[in-house]
C-alpha cells in the first residue's frame, strides 16, 4: 500500500490542466457551447459557496480552547490545529487549492457565454446604427 504522500505527490496538477484548455481556447482547438459553460458555471458558483462554508468551518477547528491538563488532550488538540491550519496538507491549504482550480474552471466556462454576450450586444449596437430612427 502507498504512503499518504506517494499518493499526494502522484496527482494531477489541476491549475496546469485547466491552464492548457485556457491555452486551447485560445487557439480555438476547444470550444464549449454557451449554454454549457453556463450550466457549468452555475454549478461551480454553487461547488464555490460549499468550499467558501467549509472554509469557515475549517477555521472554527483552529480556534479550539484548552482541553485540559493531560498531555493526550494537549496532543489531540495540537493534531486538530495542524489538521485544520498551519501546514502545507492542513485542511485549509486543501480548501483552497480545491477553490483555485474551480475559479480556473469557471474563467474558461465563463469567456464562452461572455464572448456570446458581448457578440450580441456588438450585433445589436450594429443593426441599431443601420436601422434608420422612426
Amino acid at each position: 500500500m502507498k504512503d499518504a504522500e506517494t499518493v499526494t505527490d502522484s496527482q494531477p496538477d489541476l491549475i496546469a490542466y485547466w491552464r492548457d484548455l485556457h491555452a486551447q481556447a485560445d487557439d480555438g482547438t476547444v470550444t464549449i457551447p454557451a449554454d454549457v459553460a453556463a450550466k457549468c458555471d452555475a454549478a461551480c458558483a454553487t461547488y464555490l459557496a460549499h468550499l467558501d462554508k467549509m472554509k469557515i468551518d475549517a477555521t472554527k477547528l483552529s480556534m479550539t480552547t484548552s482541553w485540559g491538563d493531560l498531555k493526550s488532550a494537549q496532543d489531540l488538540q495540537a493534531k486538530f490545529l495542524s489538521v485544520a491550519t498551519g501546514t502545507d496538507r492542513s485542511l485549509d491549504i486543501i480548501l483552497q487549492q480545491h477553490i483555485d482550480v474551480i475559479e480556473s474552471m469557471r474563467m474558461l466556462f465563463r469567456r464562452y457565454f461572455q464572448e456570446t454576450s458581448d457578440t450580441d450586444e456588438r450585433t445589436s449596437a450594429n443593426i441599431s446604427a443601420l436601422t434608420p430612427e422612426n
